[in-house]
């Protein structure tokens, strides 16, 4: 353990721990819900992939917010003195544009839900739990901006308080509404709606809070000016649309899923979030290389990039391991706390492998994918995504599930490729930059950053 490594892990431990609370604790929604059966795990992971379309511009945008805060953290105080500016007009622009995208999936709740391959077996169930579940993303949204500045400035700490609290409200309410306890009524699904929109503006009235105390809401515009926008634009268009090829393929994917049967998809679905379990954990070790390669950019040191780069990429190493042997050796007491179905448990033996081999792949992809987001390289990130995951996974699937018959097993193995070829495409251009070659991408050439 060296400086570099406590520097990183003070900011890539609390926001991995957030991630892992954060996942552990809203997937307190799937496994209560799992006791209503089968149709009921279908009809809230139905929502999943909306709920991230939606989410792709706000991820887009805080990412954004996130890369200019880092660089100008790097450069000193000097830097730092449009932050308040920069977070005040990013959350005017996310509420009013994500406000309108909001409304709109709300009257379509029904054809979007249809059009992500809902059975009509549990439509209905779906229908009950979109209303509240769509006002948790809204609220969900703007926390990402609050966040995004904290982040910058590798203050995770905090934004770990925030989520986990929240989160820990969330799991509070999902008891107490799905089932019923007490006073509460017995709303299913309805119910667990309900705890994350409550939840979810716990989160964002407490983040405001936080970051009106720290002096980050005072000064400055609200309406973004053209200077904003020249400055954001081009990080955040890179960003979204790697957000949005990522969508286009998990929406996909998704479809075709859902179009296996209920309890095939209902088997998909708990192994998706057993495997963003891990994702959502090394997540925080990604946005560690991130904002230390945007602040060594700010800062001008080469040595230091350089260094955080190893470190990086020693942690998420040793972590993958460390996952990959859980999830073996505890495959089946692993899937049994979200589902005892005999059916389930049978179809799940294989699937659940995936989810421990494919913690290598996830890990050295993030790392890659941050180290070049902070170094200017957003652009690269998001041509090699949309290639694996909106082009090359929806045919790898297509080409498992309805030429080979491969069903459930020929989905995973198309997310074990995707992976895969996401993990070595980072890692490329990590080499390519960090021995200062020209980095070159489907003809296009990229700037030397580093």
């Amino acid at each position: 353990m060296n400086h570099y490594d406590r520097h990183y892990l003070r900011i890539a431990l609390p926001a991995a721990l957030e991630g892992l609370f954060m996942i552990l604790l809203s997937s307190t929604d799937l496994i209560l819900v799992s006791a209503l059966g089968n149709l009921s795990v279908a009809a809230v992971s139905i929502f999943l992939q909306p709920r991230l379309v939606l989410l792709c511009f706000s991820r887009s945008l805080a990412s954004a917010v996130t890369l200019v805060t880092s660089r100008r953290a790097g450069a000193g105080e000097a830097g730092s003195r449009d932050v308040p500016q920069l977070l005040k007009q990013s959350l005017t622009l996310c509420a009013a544009t994500l406000g309108v995208l909001h409304i709109l999936a709300f009257i379509f709740m029904k054809e979007i839900f249809l059009l992500m391959g809902a059975k009509p077996d549990y439509l209905e169930l779906a229908m009950e739990y979109g209303p509240f579940a769509l006002l948790g993303v809204y609220f969900t949204s703007l926390t990402l901006i609050l966040q995004a500045v904290q982040l910058g400035y590798g203050d995770t700490a905090k934004i770990m308080k925030v989520n986990v609290g929240g989160n820990i409200l969330n799991a509070i309410f999902s008891f107490l509404l799905i089932r019923g306890f007490g006073p509460f009524p017995a709303l299913g699904v309805e119910g667990a709606a309900i705890g994350t929109a409550v939840s979810t503006l716990f989160s964002l009235i407490l983040a405001y809070c936080m970051l009106y105390k720290d002096g980050f809401l005072t000064g400055g515009k609200w309406i973004p000016d053209q200077k904003y926008f020249d400055e954001i634009v081009p990080i955040f268009s890179s960003v979204l649309s790697e957000q949005g090829s990522e969508r286009i393929g998990m929406v996909l994917f998704s479809r075709m899923a859902a179009g296996m049967g209920t309890v095939p998809f209902a088997v998909h679905s708990i192994c998706m979030n057993i495997c963003d379990v891990y994702w959502d954990f090394i997540m925080g070790f990604g946005k560690a290389n991130m904002v230390e390669a945007g602040q060594t950019m700010g800062s001008g040191s080469k040595e230091d990039w350089h260094a955080y780069k190893r470190t990086g990429f020693k942690w998420s190493m040793l972590l993958s391991a460390i996952s990959c042997g859980i999830t073996w050796f505890f495959s089946t007491e692993i899937f049994s706390f979200y589902s005892t179905d005999p059916d389930s448990l049978a179809m799940s033996g294989i699937i659940m492998l995936f989810v421990a081999i494919v913690s290598f792949p996830e890990s050295i992809g993030l790392w890659g994918a941050g180290i070049l987001r902070g170094s200017g390289y957003t652009g690269t990130v998001a041509a090699y995504s949309f290639m694996s995951v909106a082009v090359i996974r929806p045919i790898m699937t297509a080409i498992f599930l309805y030429v080979f018959d491969m069903g459930i097993v020929g989905t995973w193995i198309a997310l074990l490729l995707d992976q895969c070829i996401r993990a070595a495409c980072s890692s490329y251009m990590v080499y390519l930059i960090s021995h200062e070659k020209t980095v070159t991408l489907f003809g296009i050439t990229m700037k030397q950053h580093v």
